[in-house]
């Protein structure tokens, strides 16, 4: 199990890593505006099938992506071969729809933990990044904010995605959604207005 644990988070890393370096140098390359918090983590223990107890730590998302408020999220981190690597899974459901293949990589430096969020939103690849301080991880709600790496071109390619996936809503929810996710261009801007970011 743990052999299977290091190779799942080695190829996490494999996998994940390329792409946010890749969203950071690619153009163009619209963001999503996130804003987060993930109350403190409860632990636990699972069992592999030679019925062994290993360490889990389970915790939920609450806040918005790409204006959208999230509905329900959930994630799950498991330590890795060593104690500054680790790494999971997370589900994230708005209402257009939910990120698929959601991965995490967590590393600590002993003064923070960073956690890695790769899967696939509405058609498209999503990468975050959470950061808090080691003292305070699991125990204390973490907050966090920032701009989410996709591969959408631009902000009417997000806004398609967004239109396709609520087309079954109601017709009240389906134009609440729409005018949720047009608020994005503009989370976006005053966010790089705010912190500087490019």
């Amino acid at each position: 199990m743990r052999l299977g644990t290091a190779a799942v988070l080695c190829l996490g890393a494999a996998l994940a890593l390329p792409f946010l370096r890749g969203a950071v140098q690619a153009a163009p390359s619209y963001p999503l505006y996130y804003a987060f918090e993930i109350p403190p983590v409860l632990t636990g223990y699972e069992l592999d099938d030679r019925q062994e107890r290993h360490l889990v730590y389970t915790a939920v998302l609450r806040g918005t992506l790409g204006g959208l408020p999230v509905q329900r999220a959930a994630m799950t981190l498991r330590p890795g071969a060593s104690a500054a690597v680790g790494g999971g899974d997370f589900s994230l459901q708005t209402a257009a729809g939910a990120v698929k293949n959601g991965l995490i990589l967590m590393t600590t430096d002993k003064r923070q933990a960073s956690l890695w969020f790769s899967g696939t939103y509405l058609g498209a690849r999503l990468a975050f990044h959470v950061v808090g301080p080691v003292a305070d991880f699991g125990a204390a709600t973490l907050a966090a904010s920032g701009l989410a790496d996709t591969t959408f071109a631009d902000h009417s390619n997000y806004l398609a995605a967004v239109t396709e996936a609520v087309a079954g809503l109601a017709p009240a929810a389906r134009a609440e959604a729409l005018t949720e996710a047009d608020r994005n261009v503009g989370l976006v801007t005053t966010y790089r207005q705010q912190t500087g970011t490019p």
